[in-house]
């Protein structure tokens, strides 16, 4: 049996078969008609393509082959290289059509994400209106607001299957506005699989969205401080729930059911959380949802970027570490929502491809969409596939950041904060 464990080498095209994983070296991404620079040949029509774009060497990838290369084939004489044309003229026309309707594909996805980042930009414009008019005491912000919330209870309970996308990075003076955007969004999306009434999704979604509004009363120095809390610190960081739910109750149009997420969103199951001390289904279910969403979204959104996890570690940090504090139905269906690798995730997929999922889908949760690496390819132009599309690749495993290397990292650009949306028009696939 062929050893299949040995490093990577050189062979020439004449020695290739099926089942030889090959990497292309020297063929720009643009003048073949392969999808992929990796891939395992499948057919000898295969090679016949290599050989007509002059390519006489490729790198063998012993690791990911079903066998190895045979000896030196013997080149046809004219004959019977005349016969062999239509056949390669054929295999290099059917390749073609496939690369080139997937570029369209490409092209539409691309303008979908575009979209979709138009009304997450819009929308965080709008959040940051609506939360600076309810600090000055604008009751109109609510209904602003309820508007805002009664249109994605409305999206994400027409649409079951919305594609959950990773949206671009932004500036960290947006943070709070981001933030409530993105525990309101996670919230609703959990609620959603939760079967939540429009009723529920309503309060769960204005809950969401104001859970922090307490902390408008305290001073940016406390809020933004670096290392420990004094105990006077911490008291008082401790009373935004109080605080927020103060302001609320104030204004007429806020429906009551959310307030019990403003106030209880710090509680924790085992009691240890606040202001309340309050423990298991003592704690409002809308709440329990919402503190999950809350908890991930710090993980993966410290102020200092380096203090942050990966959304794939985040999630397994609060499945290892912090099960006893989250409703685990709640946390079981969160997860259910990012997918197993949630957009932001950094993956090596089966033919050595670095990748960065940018969306769930909904139907097959390790079928992500990802962008992926390929230095031949421009980075505006980066490849980005539906891995429910390419039943030969899988993913393998994630990737810490710490681990890319540079021009990885440079291409890929990784997110400094984990920003979410959807696409309301369903996936869209």
């Amino acid at each position: 049996m062929s050893d299949l464990s040995m490093p990577e080498y050189k062979v020439s095209v004449d020695q290739l078969r099926p089942g030889v994983f090959v990497r292309l070296e020297k063929v720009n991404w643009f003048n073949h008609p392969f999808l992929f620079s990796s891939f395992k040949i499948r057919t000898q029509a295969e090679v016949e393509v290599l050989r007509s774009l002059g390519v006489t060497e490729v790198i063998c990838v012993p690791e990911k082959s079903d066998c190895l290369p045979g000896p030196a084939e013997a080149r046809a004489e004219a004959p019977a290289a005349e016969k062999r044309e239509p056949e390669k003229s054929a295999a290099a026309d059917a390749l073609w059509r496939v690369k080139n309707e997937r570029i369209e594909r490409l092209r539409q996805k691309k303008q979908r994400i575009a979209e979709c980042e138009e009304r997450y930009a819009a929308s965080l414009k709008d959040i940051a209106q609506i939360i600076q008019g309810l600090s000055r005491g604008n009751s109109q912000s609510v209904l602003d607001a309820l508007a805002f919330v009664e249109r994605m209870t409305d999206h994400f309970l027409r649409d079951a299957e919305s594609t959950l996308h990773l949206m671009n990075i932004l500036p960290q003076g947006e943070r709070l506005y981001s933030h409530a955007l993105n525990v309101a969004v996670l919230s609703m999306m959990t609620g959603r699989d939760a079967g939540l009434s429009a009723r529920e999704m309503t309060a769960l979604g204005m809950g969401a969205l104001f859970h922090d509004i307490g902390k408008v009363r305290i001073e940016k120095r406390v809020l933004r401080k670096r290392g420990p809390l004094t105990k006077p610190e911490r008291e008082l960081v401790e009373r935004h729930p109080l605080y927020g739910v103060e302001m609320l109750e104030a204004v007429p149009e806020f429906p009551r059911e959310g307030l019990a997420v403003v106030r209880q969103h710090h509680e924790r199951l085992d009691g240890s959380g606040y202001p309340g001390g309050l423990a298991g289904t003592d704690i409002d279910l809308l709440a329990r949802i919402t503190a999950i969403a809350d908890i991930y979204d710090n993980h993966c959104n410290q102020p200092d970027p380096e203090d942050s996890y990966t959304p794939y570690l985040a999630l397994s940090y609060m499945f290892t570490q912090q099960k006893h504090l989250l409703d685990k139905d709640m946390l079981a269906l969160f997860i259910r929502c990012l997918g197993v690798y949630p957009p932001g995730t950094v993956v090596q997929l089966s033919n050595g491809a670095i990748g960065m999922v940018m969306a769930v889908n909904p139907e097959n949760q390790l079928c992500p969409s990802l962008v992926l690496y390929d230095p031949q390819i421009p980075k505006k132009e980066a490849l980005i596939i539906d891995l429910a599309e390419e039943p030969d690749l899988r993913v393998e495993k994630s990737i810490r950041l710490k681990h890319l290397p540079q021009e990885i990292l440079d291409y890929l650009s990784p997110r400094t904060r984990i920003t979410y949306y959807v696409e309301p028009d369903g996936p869209g696939r």
